[in-house]
């Protein structure tokens, strides 16, 4: 079938939008945390977030007895963004009989649709009213923008009144996770790095120590769901994996250690006295 030059104008507009839409960029989120003030506006904090097409934002906001904390995704469209968001509010309501501070809270979802780019408003404290003064809200773009191969998340905060509290976090599940392992036994040890996903078969590692070598079969998990819908609604194990480790050919139970990637070092006591110790770290960006 012979294709007209308008439908191969409109198949190469969709291929061009996949191409920019595949994993070859980056999302930024830029915000800009803003309080009217007679005679107009005073800006209380700015942050940029960016990574790779999935992250998410993760955002906390505190002033006096308000406090709001956000999640924030994006899906993205030729033109345009949708950015939605799961709010949960907390406010303080008075006080008991005992003088200790009641609190309020809530949840609400919201979402909308703005060009690259372009700005829309956040109000997590109430929608400001007209010359309300004091009224606090958040002016949030996001764009993208082109990036060769895989890239990391980056997070920077500027706090310019420290009478509020503002945080942001990039929100990435990891699909590859660098995982160092060392076998420490006594006054010796020996360490072996790993590049590891989670979920994918076991994986057997050797260690020679001593003369000897140990043999381990280790398989990198993803956590329990969090106990709380609150912590799950805003992804707050989203970094979190969990190494499981067993013994070829012993009867011991698997031992399993869980830890975020922040290169902390978690230790896995093993038997016959021999220790185990794991840091998770985000690979090398290729």
């Amino acid at each position: 079938m012979r294709v007209s030059s308008r439908h191969s104008v409109a198949l190469g507009a969709i291929l061009a939008v996949t191409a920019a839409q595949a994993p070859n960029y980056r999302v930024t989120y830029r915000l800009r945390v803003v309080e009217r003030a007679a005679p107009g506006t005073r800006l209380l904090a700015t942050a940029v977030v960016s990574g790779p097409p999935e992250t998410d934002l993760r955002l906390s906001l505190r002033a006096a007895a308000l406090e709001i904390r956000a999640l924030l995704g994006t899906l993205p469209e030729p033109d345009t963004v949708n950015v939605e968001g799961l709010f949960f509010t907390r406010r303080e309501a008075g006080r008991s009989r005992r003088g200790l501070p009641l609190w309020e809270e809530d949840s609400y979802r919201r979402w909308t649709r703005v060009p690259w780019g372009g700005a829309t408003r956040l109000y997590p404290f109430g929608l400001a009213g007209a010359g309300q003064r004091g009224a606090v809200w958040i002016e949030l773009a996001v764009g993208h923008e082109f990036a060769a191969g895989e890239t990391r998340a980056s997070e920077e905060v500027t706090l310019i009144d420290s009478t509020i509290g503002f945080t942001v976090q990039a929100v990435i599940p990891p699909r590859r996770v660098s995982a160092r392992l060392t076998l420490a036994r006594t006054d010796a040890s020996t360490s072996r790095t790993l590049d590891l996903v989670p979920d994918a078969p076991t994986r057997r590692v050797g260690f020679t120590l001593g003369g000897a070598t140990s043999q381990f079969d280790v398989t990198l998990e993803r956590p329990e769901p969090p106990r709380t819908g609150r912590d799950s609604a805003l992804a707050a194990d989203v970094d979190v994996v969990c190494l499981r480790v067993l013994v070829p050919g012993s009867s011991d139970p698997a031992r399993v250690r869980c830890g975020r990637l922040d290169n902390v070092a978690h230790r896995i006591a093993l038997g016959g006295g021999d220790t185990l110790v794991a840091t998770f770290t985000w690979p090398a960006v290729r």
